[in-house]
């Protein structure tokens, strides 16, 4: 009997390319020195054992998320040829790459849980990779983060529309003086920073003009309200357009 083609054996495995990680001081055992425990692709603790600086991965996966993985794996490259895949330590750990991977495998993606431990690694990953619809979930997902200086600077970093905007307004409206000095080696995003400023230095302004043209009025209605007397329509719109103009 022959099987159907959707059953048949691929000639390749399933794990038929090797990703390898930059050691520190050539030392393959602490590939990783992160602290933090991630998550592991089997969805086991691995965290005691040693990590080790290589990754088999399906080919087959890479290249259907990313484009640039699957260039990468095409006849004539280099990767094709070796079955070899190197990733700067710049990029990331090997043990960022198993969540990120885990992200990108059918049978795992929805049980991962994005967290402060991460989210920082995968993000990364997505962006080199260009593995597009990750990185616009991540964008959704980071608007649940709180918002802070080195967000801000991430968001542009990775193009992320969304929490770009969310982290300057909340970095602008930040009354505990946030540590702004990250921002000198980012210049287009301090000139945003500064913008949002100033537009809030200028709708503060407008506010005000708008309370002093309402003050004739205001100290009409304190009038009659000392007097025990009730208020007219009027009266009730200086109010309310104060407290908008307040908010």
């Amino acid at each position: 009997l022959i099987s159907p083609p959707s059953l048949r054996m691929s000639s390749m495995s399933f794990d038929d390319v090797i990703m390898e990680f930059e050691s520190v001081g050539g030392d393959a055992g602490s590939a990783d020195s992160s602290p933090e425990k991630l998550a592991n692709l089997d969805g086991s603790d691995h965290a005691n054992e040693p990590e080790t600086n290589e990754r088999s991965v399906s080919s087959h996966v890479l290249g259907m998320a990313s484009l640039v993985l699957k260039a990468m794996l095409a006849a004539g490259m280099e990767e094709s040829r070796s079955r070899r895949i190197k990733v700067s330590r710049d990029i990331g750990t090997a043990r960022q790459f198993d969540d990120f991977y885990s992200c990108l495998l059918p049978a795992t993606a929805w049980t991962v849980s994005i967290h402060q431990e991460n989210v920082d690694g995968i993000l990364a990953f997505s962006d080199y990779y260009q593995v597009i619809l990750l990185k616009l979930e991540f964008d959704r997902a980071l608007c649940h983060f709180p918002p802070s200086v080195d967000r801000l600077v991430q968001a542009h970093k990775y193009g992320l529309s969304d929490q770009y905007k969310r982290c300057v307004a909340a970095v602008a409206s930040d009354a505990g003086k946030p540590d702004l000095s990250v921002l000198k080696d980012h210049p287009s995003v301090l000139f945003d920073f500064l913008k949002r400023i100033q537009n809030q230095f200028s709708d503060a302004r407008v506010a005000l003009d708008n309370i002093k043209a309402l003050r004739p009025t205001l100290l009409d209605v304190c009038a009659r309200i000392s007097m025990g007397m009730p208020l007219g329509p009027e009266e009730c719109t200086a109010i309310l357009s104060v407290c908008s103009a307040l908010t």
